[in-house]
């Protein structure tokens, strides 16, 4: 009777620090956005808007989890981004054609960095390549309105909100992903 109750405590204290480590890994959206960002309303209000299912399986997989479905809406915002700024073009008065060709060209290359941190990371797990591409895709954005500023009515204030959108989330990304790596997920 000794010997299983003995027995009964030593699976008890193995389950119960399983238990403590899946806990560990499990990190809710808020949490996550709230201890980790800049701009924690964003982040929840973004990676709440995932599917339900990838929402769910980001939190199981704690910040390496939110930092992944943080790069996929990055990725979407700068999916959105460059179908506004295409769409610039058939709107009468909008943006002078040299400011509409340089931010499409940038937020085209903001889109194709956003691409390779998902690839980064997805594949190899690789943040200082993540961080690269995300800084690189944040500067692309950043710097769309650089021509623009000189040209008279090239300042369409839905550009400078959709480049301040895409700077927030790639922050965001960055953030997740940095937090990701300093705390790795209990297995």
């Amino acid at each position: 009777m000794a010997a299983s109750l003995r027995v009964l405590i030593v699976v008890l204290a193995v389950v119960s620090v399983s238990l403590r480590r899946a806990a560990a890994a499990t990190v809710t959206v808020d949490e996550a956005c709230k201890q980790h960002t800049k701009y924690p309303e964003l982040c929840v209000k973004s990676l709440s808007s995932a599917k339900p299912e990838a929402k769910a399986a980001a939190e199981q997989g704690g910040l390496a989890g939110l930092a992944e479905l943080s790069l996929s809406q990055a990725a979407q915002v700068g999916t959105e981004t460059v179908a506004f700024v295409k769409g610039l073009e058939s709107t009468p008065g909008g943006m002078p054609p040299v400011c509409l060709n340089e931010c499409l060209a940038k937020f085209q290359g903001a889109l194709a960095d956003l691409q390779r941190s998902k690839v980064a990371v997805e594949e190899a797990k690789d943040v200082g390549a993540v961080n690269t591409w995300l800084s690189a895709a944040k500067i692309d954005g950043d710097t769309c309105m650089n021509d623009c500023q000189k040209v008279e009515g090239g300042g369409e204030m839905q550009i400078v909100d959709k480049i301040g959108d895409l700077g927030k989330m790639c922050s965001i990304a960055m953030s997740l992903t940095d937090a990701s790596r300093n705390r790795p997920a209990a297995a």
